[in-house]
Order: C-alpha cells, then sequence, then structure tokens
C-alpha cells in the first residue's frame, strides 16, 4: 500500500465530495468539502488530501496563524483540524501511515514548522488511540469546545531549516 500526503488540489473534489461519515464520526469532525470550501476563504487553513496508490481516502487540514496559539505555546506550530478517512476506506491503515508521514510533509511544506498539535474529543477514544500510537502526546492540557471536553495531543519533531 502506498499512502502519500498531497495538498488539495481541486481535480480531487469529485473524489472527497463523494466521502461519507456515519453520524457518530461526524459528531466529531467536518466533512472534507466543507474544510475545502472554509480554506477557500481564510489563508490560514491548509488542506491536504491523503492518497492511497493515487486515490483519496482522506483528508485534514493544517491550520497556522493565530488561532494556533490557543492550543500550544510553540510559535513554530501548526495546527491540525478536520481529520478523517472516509468510511469505506477505514481498517486499513491509512490513518496510521498517513499520521506517520506528517511530520516529513510538514518539513516539505512548512519547513519553519517544528510542532503540530491538536484538540480531540474526550469522548472520541478511538481517534486518541490512532493519534497517540502515531507520536502524537498528551500533556495533560484540556480545552472545552463546541462539542465538550477536548483533549491537546502534540509532536515535535526537527525543523527542516
Amino acid at each position: 500500500m502506498s499512502v502519500q500526503l498531497q495538498p488539495y488540489e481541486e481535480n480531487y473534489k469529485n473524489s472527497i465530495r463523494h466521502f461519507y461519515l456515519p453520524e457518530d464520526q461526524l459528531y466529531f469532525t467536518a466533512m472534507p468539502t466543507e474544510s475545502v470550501d472554509l480554506a477557500e476563504g481564510d489563508p490560514t487553513r491548509h488542506p491536504v488530501t491523503i492518497l492511497a496508490d493515487g486515490k483519496p481516502v482522506g483528508m485534514f487540514v493544517l491550520q497556522d496563524g493565530p488561532r494556533v496559539q490557543e492550543y500550544t505555546h510553540h510559535k513554530n506550530a501548526l495546527l491540525l483540524i478536520a481529520y478523517m478517512i472516509d468510511r469505506s476506506e477505514q481498517g486499513k491503515g491509512y490513518a496510521t501511515h498517513s499520521l506517520r508521514k506528517l511530520p516529513n510533509y510538514i518539513r516539505e511544506y512548512f519547513p519553519e514548522i517544528s510542532h503540530v498539535v491538536l484538540a480531540v474529543n474526550m469522548k472520541n477514544h478511538s481517534a486518541q488511540r490512532v493519534y497517540q500510537k502515531c507520536g502524537f502526546v498528551d500533556k495533560g492540557e484540556r480545552k472545552l469546545g463546541k462539542k465538550g471536553w477536548q483533549m491537546i495531543l502534540e509532536q515535535s519533531f526537527e525543523k527542516n531549516v
């Protein structure tokens, strides 16, 4: 299996439009079309497509700018938001593979960055496990979000500059 991370391109639009998440998962994240629409009007949002053998199977957004400081004190950090894998592609290891490729992706496209931070709902145990398995660390920070308490996880790595 070949998993790649690529900046979102317009030619992925038709594929991501057909992504599906059941209600219990949709509660915790946004659908990719919504993420892309928000990114078009916000230069701090950078959508990333998860490809498996060249086919879009998931998506997330890396965000820079002032919002990041709501989650971490690190100045060279990005916020990972709206992470999702299409329901029909779940259970195939794409989440693990894509998250393990994230530091190299960030080094390539954001060479000044050395930290990535995310907020995961305290009730979303499966996502917590995947993030922690892939190197994200819980340092005990919590934040009250729109849908309840969130665990703040972060990952540090060497910068590419």
